[in-house]
């Protein structure tokens, strides 16, 4: 396997980097390759002979995505058709993340991977949203991989965020109205090891930690795991901290045929471990 990672540097990335190390993967971010520009990924992909590609690179800043669309969709979009046509020529196989904000999040019970996605809520899930139809459009071998409100070391995240707070304040307020399932990226990297390793079938798979918490919920389970933080979180609704972008109220993704993951709590409680500052 000649593997190249895209978005190495990032969050996702550079722990993908970390869970594949044993394979010597090709480590690019934008300073090697520029995925909005279909002669660089061309010329990139064909020189390492790649026979695996993941990309981990994307458009993230969900409320700079509403006043930046052609921003968001130049790199969620445009970028994903051009990984996917160059993978096809190569015959190798794409792994592409997506996210759960390419569902409207009206259903309590969650989405599975056979669900239509739209109407998303928000520009950047309407990007993201454009990116699944590029790769599956594209007629390369790939893996669509959806995940959901992920944290890890190197990059920002809501839980480094709470911690942070808690540096100055005794009491926080989050949202309580909005629920998803909180994800470790270690092991979205390692699901993405088993599909690759495994001969998973290709097609779209839900990559997130077992279990469902809203905002409000995953911050106690914070502070609770964080004995020597004795913070006190408030609930609050969506509509007492706005933002920019709206945000979809059930995020839930089920993952029915990939490999299953721990729940989000036992993830949790060894990021803390292993990271907490």
């Amino acid at each position: 396997m000649i593997l190249v990672i895209v978005g190495s540097k990032g969050m996702l990335g550079s722990m993908l980097g970390s869970v594949f190390a044993e394979y010597k993967p090709l480590l690019l971010d934008r300073d090697e390759i520029d995925i909005t520009n279909s002669d660089s990924v061309r010329a990139v992909l064909r020189a390492a002979n790649a026979t695996h590609v993941i990309n981990a690179a994307a458009y993230t800043n969900v409320d700079d995505a509403e006043t930046h669309k052609e921003d968001a969709f130049l790199v969620n979009e445009m970028g994903v058709k051009n990984l996917s046509e160059v993978a096809k020529e190569l015959s190798a196989t794409l792994i592409h993340f997506s996210t759960d904000y390419v569902f409207p999040g009206t259903s309590v019970d969650g989405y599975s991977e056979t669900d239509s996605p739209g109407p998303a809520v928000n520009e950047y899930g309407n990007s993201k949203l454009a990116g699944e139809r590029a790769l599956k459009e594209s007629g390369c071998n790939f893996y669509l991989v959806r995940t959901a409100w992920l944290y890890g070391p190197n990059g920002k995240n809501f839980v480094d965020t709470m911690l942070q707070l808690a540096q100055t304040k005794k009491n926080l307020s989050v949202v309580e109205d909005q629920v998803g399932s909180p994800t470790f990226t270690k092991d979205v990297a390692t699901y993405i090891k088993t599909l690759i390793i495994e001969q998973y079938p290709f097609g779209i798979y839900h990559a997130v930690n077992s279990g469902k918490a809203s905002w409000f919920e995953f911050a106690q389970k914070i502070f609770e795991y964080m004995q020597n933080m004795p913070v006190i979180v408030k609930p609050v609704s969506s509509a007492e901290f706005p933002r920019i972008a709206k945000r979809p109220a059930f995020s839930i993704l089920q993952n029915t045929k990939g490999p299953q993951v721990r729940v989000w709590q036992e993830a949790l409680r060894e990021y803390l471990t292993l990271f907490a500052r």
